[in-house]
């Protein structure tokens, strides 16, 4: 095995690895929240979730493809442009903080969550500590070397599940202290990147120059991120906004099992950005349409099994995860399972996209789906209420899918029949597709 395979399936394997410990813990931090909270404050600590998720999605989409691509091109550079970085980071930061307080009165009245007003003063300090760990990620994708992101996700899920336990041998979990949890886990996620590697963290001077290149770049990854969670996260806050907070709970227990299937798909695509954009670097559209068959086709063949699992064991997975008061969840995982299975097509689409410099597209696509989305579940939920959510979640992302991969075909060429051939393959040959 030639010596850049062994390097890319080891990065790819700390890369899932990554994504594993911080879903694997926190799913076991879900399985006991689930079941020491009452609903309503269960639904109401998904709502704060998903509100600081589109501000951390924001903060990153602005700036880790930006980074890691002009790192790539620009090596001279280096410091510079991650001090720059830095900087624009910790902007973001105190500038979502700051949204997300002004619109925590509305939000809570809208969700009848009074709640949520409370926690989100808590995402300032925890924005601050998590945020500056989750950037420094950034130089250690330029290096695809994902050892340090694997042990800072592992430490920061695993202080987080421990303040819980503690919580619950002391007889108060309430959400004063699990914001407070929060915290305290960002710290020693932090750290980490303090003993690991501390020769990634070249720094140099700020650059107005380099901070404009980065927005500049970055406003499109931006909007794709938003509108990206947005689309997957609608059929969420619309649930709260038409049923309330109990139904979120109901309805976060099935996108939450779907989230995990998601493992291997987050994972390579964290992977194969830096690759790509390589690729392009070097003026190879069919080396990125290869890149892409690839990718998608290793996705989807991991990905298949576990959603047929899925689909014959719905029922079971969710009492067991949940508990039966939960098991009304399992009819809407059965809907959201299928539109896992046709992910991986969506997901890579807009990577390369943003990898060979035209995330305006992968944006304007997006923009317009989520439009799709919001009407989808303004009618759904009207009419069918939780079941409905799911379907228009699983109609939205067919539509976004297909019209991806329509616009994408006119800029790379791309093969379905390539991709089916990579399915078979990692079925019927996986040694050689990994050490061939």
């Amino acid at each position: 095995m030639t010596k850049e395979r062994k390097k890319w399936i080891k990065a790819g394997s700390y890369s899932l690895l990554g994504y594993a410990a911080q879903l694997g813990l926190a799913f076991v931090s879900f399985i006991v929240l689930v079941r020491l909270l009452p609903e309503y404050d269960f639904g109401v600590w998904v709502l704060f979730l998903t509100l600081t998720s589109f501000a951390e999605m924001g903060r990153s989409g602005l700036l880790q493809h930006a980074i890691i691509k002009f790192c790539l091109e620009e090596e001279t550079a280096y410091g510079t442009i991650l001090s720059t970085g830095l900087v624009v980071n910790t902007g973001c930061t105190v500038v979502l903080s700051g949204l997300l307080i002004v619109l925590a009165g509305p939000l809570s009245r809208w969700w009848s969550a009074p709640e949520l007003t409370e926690l989100i003063w808590w995402y300032l300090p925890w924005a601050l500590i998590h945020g500056t760990a989750r950037f420094l990620d950034f130089p250690h994708m330029v290096h695809h070397d994902f050892k340090g992101i694997f042990w800072s996700k592992a430490v920061n899920g695993f202080v987080f599940l421990l303040v819980i336990l503690l919580c619950w041998y002391w007889g108060e979990v309430s959400l004063y202290w699990l914001a407070v949890g929060q915290v305290a886990a960002g710290i020693p996620s932090l750290l980490v990147f303090l003993l690991y590697r501390r020769d990634y963290l070249r720094w140099g001077r700020f650059s107005r120059r380099w901070a404009e290149q980065l927005v500049q770049f970055g406003k499109y990854v931006l909007g794709t991120n938003i509108s990206s969670m947005l689309f997957n996260k609608m059929d969420l806050m619309m649930v709260g906004f038409f049923l309330n907070p109990a139904a979120v709970a109901v309805y976060n227990v099935a996108t939450r099992i779907t989230n995990y299937l998601e493992v291997p798909m987050s994972g390579i695509a964290q992977v194969i950005y830096p690759k790509i954009a390589l690729a392009n670097s070097e003026g190879s559209y069919a080396e990125v349409g290869a890149l892409y068959e690839k990718s998608v086709g290793v996705i989807f063949a991991l990905v298949l099994p576990m959603v047929v699992l899925v689909l014959v064991m719905s029922e079971w997975i969710v009492v067991l995860v949940a508990g039966k008061a939960y098991a009304s969840a399992a009819p809407l995982l059965d809907i959201l399972v299928l539109a896992v299975m046709i992910k991986p097509w969506g997901r890579l689409f807009g990577i390369t996209l943003d990898a060979i410099g035209k995330p305006h597209w992968n944006f304007l696509l997006l923009a317009i789906s989520l439009v799709v989305n919001v009407t989808l579940n303004a009618l759904f939920i009207s009419w069918w209420g939780l079941p409905g959510a799911a379907v228009a979640a699983l109609v939205a992302m067919i539509l976004l899918v297909v019209g991806g991969q329509i616009l994408l075909d006119r800029i790379i060429p791309i093969s379905q029949g390539n991709i089916l051939r990579q399915v078979w393959q990692v079925y019927t040959r996986p040694r050689e597709l990994l050490w061939g």
